[in-house]
């Protein structure tokens, strides 16, 4: 058994450097070991059924580990979103390591190219799998607050390929060393849905927490909206106004357009979700690259794993 010490636990992430990890992951053997620490949580075996931590390894299956106690199969893949998928798991982690490196990330032809996989739709099935595991791993928490609230419009409309998406971005006040009082963007929430009232109220609904305080425009979509604290100014189009007021969700929005042009020379509209559900996990942990390959691998085997059917609708 390989053990790696540097997993110690899905609370706190190990940090390692992007060309460590492709230097580290050079078998099979040692990618399905990187699985069973993120699936047990830094442990090498948990009984799903009666939690004991000693096991058989099969032999002819590394895949499987069986439970000394009351002989549950514990299979590595199982309700992960690597769940019937045949491809090695050496690659499915450099994948996921290339598409949590630096700020631009990988697109689904730089994949193909860089682990020379033989088809471009696995490579992009891949990515989208992953994709869908870092949107259920954001899903599980709440902005709190003040939060920007704006929308946003996706694509080209010459093309047909226009879409409407609201964002909400945290903003964090701080002081600095001199004392003077400064404000940062902590975490976003993007939905791809119309700015109508409708819309807004239960995208706020389920991912702004009700104590929070949220800045927008007068837009009726958003001044009146229910259940929470709202605080709202006519910007117009005073970007000096539009820049003090609502700052950090115009620039995430306007990097958001930037990243899906320069790595993916832009997307189809049915697809926008995902794209922008690794953007904001990227987004989101921005301040620790290093740990961001480690919290990837968590939200995938820890995501509810859906078929490619589902995910492109």
């Amino acid at each position: 058994m390989i053990l790696f010490p540097f997993w110690v636990g899905i609370m706190q992430y190990r940090r390692m450097k992007f060309n460590k990890i492709l230097k580290e992951l050079d078998s099979e053997e040692k990618a399905r070991a990187w699985v069973w620490l993120a699936k047990f949580d830094g442990k090498i075996f948990v009984c799903s059924k009666c939690q004991r931590d000693q096991f058989y390894q099969h032999i002819k299956n590394p895949e499987v580990r069986e439970c000394k106690s009351c002989h549950f199969e514990v299979r590595l893949r199982a309700k992960t979103i690597f769940q019937n998928s045949k491809i090695p798991m050496l690659i499915w982690l450099r994948a996921i390591c290339l598409m949590t490196q630096g700020k631009r990330g990988v697109s689904a032809l730089e994949l193909q190219a860089e682990l020379e996989m033989k088809s471009y739709g696995t490579a992009w099935g891949m990515l989208h799998k992953i994709r869908e595991a870092l949107r259920q791993r954001d899903d599980q928490y709440k902005l709190n607050d003040i939060i920007e609230l704006d929308g946003g419009v996706f694509g080209r409309r010459q093309t047909g390929n226009q879409t409407e998406v609201l964002v909400a971005v945290e903003t964090k006040e701080w002081t600095d060393k001199n004392g003077r009082k400064k404000s940062r963007a902590g975490f976003a929430k993007v939905l791809v849905a119309s700015e109508t009232k409708k819309e807004a109220q239960s995208f706020v609904d389920n991912a702004v927490d009700q104590s929070a305080t949220l800045h927008t425009d007068n837009s009726p979509s958003f001044a009146n909206l229910e259940n929470i604290d709202v605080e709202y100014k006519t910007v117009g189009t005073d970007k000096e106004l539009l820049d003090s007021w609502l700052p950090w969700v115009h620039k995430f929005i306007s990097n958001a357009k930037s990243w899906l042009v320069g790595t993916h020379h832009g997307v189809e509209a049915k697809y926008l979700a995902p794209y922008l559900a690794e953007y904001t996990f990227r987004f989101n942990r921005r301040h620790d690259p290093d740990s961001m390959f480690f919290r990837a691998l968590g939200a995938c085997v820890r995501a509810t794993p859906k078929t490619l059917q589902v995910l492109s609708r």
